[in-house]
């Protein structure tokens, strides 16, 4: 029970910690956020695989796993990420850290349940540009924070030895804050515009896994899962205000009324999304998996906010990785019992800025080094590249440096001695 309450503890403690923005890219902007990979270090370090399951780790986006979980497990990631982002006469630098998920996964008995948090997007930007002619100058700057986080419950039930299926239930909520401004050339005051955002709601993820053993030690592994269409819901509001340049004093504050047009209270969708996987690999040894994921995102709406250089996709993405063990077994070499990842994948973005469609592409490497008992630390780097200089947008280069702790604990065995 004390380990219990500890972890329950642990992460609603973690819900003031992902209030922090985990984006720094103008790309942010669209949708609902930056959508963030919401499996573990270990996952994401093999090209973003979820169709690769075992009994000491868990794999949070695919709750049909925790059918095949033996040991209670203890599982955390951060991140620190440099985004280089360039245009076509300019560039720079932007850094930022955060948490990427905190969760207790557990056994018990004839199923497996996992409970935690996690960031499902981020919003985090800033940009700004002159306008005007050269006697009257216009300063324009264009702002967003926030993103949405999700509290779950999965539950996965193993149906025979090879077959198990799973479902989560996750609260989402959040707040998207956007904010224009113009500052006029020898005028101390500027204009702003203030656009926020509270959403809340359900989402469920519903998946099949498959481990079949193929001779004595190789085995088959495959995955889908479905995710249908969630609405959250939105209760809105927007702020006309002057601030002074040089005092920071605001005045002439107007919020605008909004329940005349009906956009006081509107309706968002996390989209509808399907993954698909198969793996081969010989147990405690290799594995190499491909996964496909299909997000339906071209009906995508925002009524409150909408930005008129944006239209959506359905959004896929292609994941290619796996793993290498030279010998899980050794006692004299500690490297040789090191877990070796690798991964790559390439995504059509659902994204379309200024009639461009945005792709992403990237590398990721990665290991895991054993700690006491089945417990490990998975350390990796993920470089990716999205945009593009022309069109009026920017090209981003991504270096992302994630660090996973996996521990791990016996519970509920029953004492066969007293």
């Amino acid at each position: 029970m004390i380990k219990l309450n500890l972890s329950l503890f642990l992460i609603f403690v973690a819900t003031a910690i992902f209030a922090q923005s985990g984006s720094s890219s103008p790309y942010s902007g669209g949708g609902l956020g930056e959508r963030n990979f919401n499996g573990t270090e270990a996952n994401r370090h093999m090209g973003g695989l979820d169709v690769f399951t075992d009994s000491i780790h868990a794999n949070l986006n695919n709750p049909a796993s925790y059918g095949f979980l033996k040991l209670t497990t203890y599982s955390v990631g951060v991140n620190y990420r440099n985004n280089s982002l360039s245009s076509t006469s300019d560039s720079y630098n932007a850094d930022t850290a955060s948490l990427d998920y905190l969760a207790v996964s557990i056994p018990a008995g004839i199923f497996g349940f996992s409970f935690g948090i996690l960031p499902y997007s981020s919003v985090g930007y800033r940009l700004e540009g002159i306008s005007g002619s050269e006697n009257s100058e216009i300063l324009n700057r264009y702002e967003g924070t926030g993103g949405i986080n999700q509290t779950y419950i999965s539950v996965g039930l193993p149906l025979t030895k090879f077959l198990a299926i799973g479902a989560s239930i996750n609260y989402n909520f959040g707040t998207l804050f956007y904010r224009s401004g113009q500052f006029l050339e020898n005028i101390d005051n500027g204009t702003f515009l203030t656009n926020q955002s509270s959403l809340s709601g359900l989402s469920y993820l519903f998946s099949a896994q498959a481990i079949i053993p193929i001779k004595k030690r190789y085995k088959l592994q495959g995955m889908f899962s479905f995710q249908p269409e969630a609405p959250l819901n939105s209760r809105n509001n927007r702020i006309f205000y002057t601030q002074s340049i040089s005092t920071e004093s605001i005045s002439d504050f107007v919020e605008v009324d909004l329940s005349s047009s009906g956009l006081d209270k509107t309706l968002l969708d996390i989209s509808e999304t399907y993954r698909t996987g198969l793996g081969f690999g010989k147990d405690k040894k290799w594995f190499l998996g491909v996964q496909r994921n299909l997000t339906k995102s071209a009906n995508f709406t925002n009524d409150f906010f909408k930005r008129e250089n944006i239209r959506y996709r359905d959004s896929q993405k292609w994941s290619v990785g796996g793993f290498f063990i030279p010998n899980y077994a050794s006692f004299t070499n500690f490297w040789k019992r090191v877990v070796y990842r690798f991964g790559f994948h390439t995504e059509q973005m659902s994204l379309i800025v200024n009639n461009i469609p945005l792709t992403e592409t990237g590398i990721s490497f990665g290991v895991g080094l054993p700690l006491g008992g089945l417990s490990n630390v998975n350390v990796g780097l993920e470089i990716s590249q999205r945009g593009q200089k022309e069109s009026g947008l920017l090209q981003e280069t991504l270096i992302g440096f994630r660090v996973g702790l996996s521990l791990n604990d016996v519970w509920f065995i029953k004492r066969k001695y007293n």
